[in-house]
């Protein structure tokens, strides 16, 4: 419009035509107040990013989703979303440092769930507390080590005979199927409190959430020791290190050697650590989006046990010292067998129904667990019996379990699968 009335102006200028400039203005700038012009928005930079064509038809939970794709996630395979089905929840991670690869994390009040997607600084556009809503139709949804994820097929081709997992979708689908809510980064992503160790959690349910595991220590912090260090000194899975917490046997702290905090040192003493709890199969692996997702900790101490025992059947190790003993092993080695004692303090899976019969939980010094815990699993119950041919299990039980210790991948010591349960609450055989 302001080119249009110059270019009237020059031209009424040129002809010696002034007379004409006050009707000719006139009646530009009537027209000018007759346009119907849109009014600024709310919500800036809001519809620079996505779809914002994307409306709710559909709307299920993230519970409701991850239970329609159960078999697939439990399972390591993907499905194809057919349907219409949208799904809405905050951002909780991103790859704001780097930890976080090619993958968000979102969650609403009811579960969480990861999205893949091919594309660096996702966090620009999707800060953590951004809410966003996500058409699932065209999109997969399946597991990687029971973590649920979305994105799209992938198989590896450098692998003979692989089959299609999850894989990251381009940054092209990902706008398609994507709508930011509200303002950016408009509301609080809260983590979930955990004091100690993960009892109040359950693997299944809770993985992906966000949590701030408080009051804990890391195993190896020495003062020298860094988060990811990317020299050989310690085993790498995915070009990432899991760093032990002490006292806890099932999880980690996962750091890739590519996030900006990787050489950093390891915080020695107590420390708050939060971060997205996602899973590897049973393994519990916190994912830090930043340096400043691990504090010092006004927490009290976890109490300590004393290691105990000779793991004889006479003399049994307590959970204290069969977690030394199989810490000492190198990475995947197994020893034993031997007799170990505590209190059953989380069942993470059970099989009554089907042909496996057997069950993956944690055994403490404590009732509560404050003390640590030492995984079972996948073993078998009272008597080597099957628990979907008659054995039971229940949080609380106090048993001795009877068979190999491995030190699963150097950072999750465990009873090899195939052990069983010699004494439960005093009773053998």
């Amino acid at each position: 419009m302001t080119t249009y009335i110059y270019n009237k102006v020059k031209k009424a200028v040129k002809a010696g035509m002034l007379a004409l400039l006050v009707p000719v203005l006139t009646n530009l700038i009537s027209s000018c107040q007759d346009k119907d012009w849109d009014a600024p928005s709310t919500e800036k930079g809001i519809e620079a990013y996505g779809n914002k064509y994307l409306k709710e038809t559909n709307l299920k939970t993230i519970a409701e989703v991850i239970a329609l794709y159960s078999n697939e996630i439990n399972n390591n395979s993907l499905k194809e979303v057919k349907q219409p089905m949208q799904i809405k929840g905050i951002v909780t991670g991103n790859d704001e440092e780097g930890n976080i690869y090619n993958s968000l994390y979102i969650q609403d009040n009811t579960a969480a769930i990861a999205i893949s997607v091919s594309q660096s600084g996702l966090y620009a556009a999707l800060p953590v507390g951004q809410e966003i809503l996500i058409e699932l139709q065209g999109l997969y949804i399946g597991g990687y080590g029971k973590q649920p994820q979305i994105g799209t097929t992938y198989t590896n081709p450098n692998k003979e005979g692989a089959t299609p997992q999850v894989g990251r979708m381009s940054r092209y689908i990902w706008k398609d199927h994507y709508k930011l809510i509200g303002t950016v980064a408009g509301k609080t992503a809260t983590p979930i409190e955990v004091k100690w160790n993960f009892n109040s959690l359950d693997i299944s349910k809770d993985c992906g959430k966000l949590i701030t595991l408080k009051g804990v220590s890391l195993a190896e912090a020495d003062g020298k020791a860094v988060f990811a260090p990317s020299d050989g000194s310690v085993p790498l899975t995915a070009n990432c290190a899991n760093r032990v917490i002490s006292g806890l046997s099932n999880v980690v702290v996962r750091t890739s050697t590519y996030a900006d905090f990787a050489k950093t040192l390891l915080p020695t003493g107590l420390v708050d650590i939060t971060g997205v709890a996602t899973r590897y199969n049973d393994t519990w692996q916190i994912l830090m989006r930043r340096l400043s997702d691990i504090t010092a900790s006004s927490t009290e101490p976890a109490p300590v046990a004393t290691p105990s025992g000779s793991g004889t059947e006479a003399d049994p190790y307590n959970v204290a010292a069969v977690t030394k003993f199989t810490k000492a092993l190198a990475a995947d080695a197994q020893a034993g067998p031997v007799y170990a004692k505590g209190y059953v303090v989380k069942i993470t899976d059970i099989d009554t129904s089907g042909s496996y019969g057997n069950a993956t939980y944690l055994i403490s010094d404590q009732k509560d667990g404050s003390t640590g815990s030492f995984q079972v699993y996948r073993g078998y119950g009272l008597n080597n019996v099957k628990f979907n041919a008659g054995a039971t299990l229940k949080e609380g039980d106090e048993v001795t379990v009877y068979g190999k210790v491995v030190n699963y991948k150097g950072n999750t010591p465990q009873f090899a699968q195939g052990s069983y349960i010699y004494e439960q609450n005093g009773k053998k055989k």
